[in-house]
C-alpha cells in the first residue's frame, strides 16, 4: 500500500511546504509573519491532490506549528485531525512519522479523535502500533514526571480495548524500554511508581485480548524489573499466554536471564516459565532444559515439584 507522507515529501506542495516550515521562527507581537501566513493559506487551500499533499506534509510537524504558531495551527490544522474531516486518515497516517508527540495542550486538542482511531477497523496496523506507544508514553511521563496530559489510565485502557489486543505487543515492548533503562538501584523505585500503576492502569482486563503475540514483551519486563521482581511477577505472570511454539524465543531469554533473578524468586520463575511453556508437546521447547537446570541449581527444592517435572518432560533434548 502506497504511504501517503512518502507521496506527499516527494511532491511539489509538499516540497514547498518544507521551505515555509523552514521560514517560520518565533514572532515578536505576531505568531507569523504575514508572508509566511498567506503562503500557507494558500497552500493548504489549494484545489485537489495539491492541497491534500501540502496538509499531509504539514501535519507531520503539526508540534512545532503549534509551537511557533498555536493560533494559526489551531484554526487551519488541527481540524484535520477530526474524523469528520476527508483528510483525518492521511494526516494521522503522516503524524506517526513524527518524533515529537507535542505539549499536553496540544495533546488536549486532539486527544478525542486520537483515542477514537484505536476503535477504527480501517487503521493500518503498522499506525496503531505507533500510537499505542504514544499512549503509553504518555501514560508513564504522566505518572514518572507529572507531566500534565489531559489522559487517565482509564480512558488510555479503554482505547486499547478497542484496538482488540492489536496493540498490546507495543504497549509491553515500550514497558518493557521503560524497566530496562532504570538503573539497577532504581528498579524497584521504577516498577512500583511508574511500570508497574501504568502496567495495571491501562493493560486490558479482558481474557480474548490476551494473545501469545504480547508474550515476549511481557517477559521482558519482568527480566527487566531486577529486584522488583517477586512483586513485578505477581501482576504480569497471570496476563501471560503459551508463547508460539514456532519460535520459542521467550524460553531463550529466559534461559539467559540474570542469575540475580533467578535467585530472587525461584518459585515464580518456574510459574513464569508454567505460563510461557503452556501445553507443549513433550521434548518440544528448545532452552528449556537450561533454564531449569539453572534453577534447581539456586533451588533443589523446586526439582522435586509437580510443576518442575512436567516442564522438564517438555524440554527439547538437543
Amino acid at each position: 500500500m502506497r504511504d501517503v507522507f512518502t507521496d506527499a515529501i516527494n511532491s511539489p506542495p509538499g516540497r514547498l511546504a518544507e521551505v515555509l516550515l523552514g521560514k517560520i521562527t518565533k514572532g515578536h507581537g505576531s505568531e507569523l509573519s504575514d508572508d509566511v501566513r498567506s503562503r500557507l493559506d494558500r497552500l493548504i487551500d489549494a484545489p485537489g491532490e495539491a492541497g491534500r499533499l501540502a496538509r499531509v506534509r504539514l501535519a507531520r510537524d503539526v508540534p512545532f506549528l503549534f509551537e511557533h504558531a498555536p493560533n494559526w495551527t489551531t484554526s487551519r490544522i488541527i481540524p484535520l485531525f477530526d474524523w469528520a474531516s476527508p483528510d483525518a486518515a492521511s494526516v494521522w497516517s503522516a503524524r506517526k512519522y513524527s518524533s515529537y508527540i507535542g505539549s499536553p495542550k496540544l495533546f488536549g486538542l486532539i486527544k478525542q479523535p486520537f483515542l477514537q482511531m484505536f476503535g477504527r477497523s480501517d487503521m493500518q496496523a503498522q499506525d496503531l502500533e505507533t500510537f499505542a506507544r504514544w499512549l503509553t508514553t504518555i501514560s508513564i511521563v504522566n505518572h514518572a514526571k507529572a507531566a500534565g496530559y489531559p489522559l487517565l489510565d482509564t480512558e488510555a485502557r479503554s482505547a486499547l480495548r478497542k484496538a482488540g489486543g492489536r496493540t498490546l505487543s507495543s504497549v509491553g515492548h515500550r514497558l518493557a524500554v521503560e524497566m530496562q533503562s532504570a538503573k539497577s538501584e532504581e528498579k524497584i523505585k521504577c516498577w512500583q511508581n511508574v511500570v508497574g500503576p501504568v502496567f495495571s492502569g491501562i493493560w486490558p482486563l479482558d481474557v480474548e485480548l490476551q494473545t501469545p503475540a504480547a508474550t515476549f514483551t511481557l517477559v521482558r519486563i519482568l527480566l527487566a524489573t531486577g529486584e522488583a521482581f517477586s512483586e513485578a511477577a505477581d501482576v504480569i505472570i497471570p496476563f501471560i499466554q503459551p508463547d508460539d511454539p514456532r519460535s520459542q524465543s521467550t524460553i531463550y531469554s529466559i534461559a539467559k536471564a540474570d542469575e540475580a533473578l533467578y535467585q530472587a524468586a525461584p518459585s515464580k520463575m518456574l510459574d513464569m516459565m508454567v505460563a510461557v511453556v503452556g501445553d507443549a508437546p513433550p521434548g518440544s521447547v528448545y532452552a528449556l532444559g537450561k533454564a531449569l537446570l539453572r534453577l534447581r541449581t539456586i533451588a533443589p527444592a523446586l526439582g522435586g515439584t509437580r510443576k518442575f517435572q512436567k516442564l522438564l518432560s517438555l524440554a527439547s533434548q538437543h
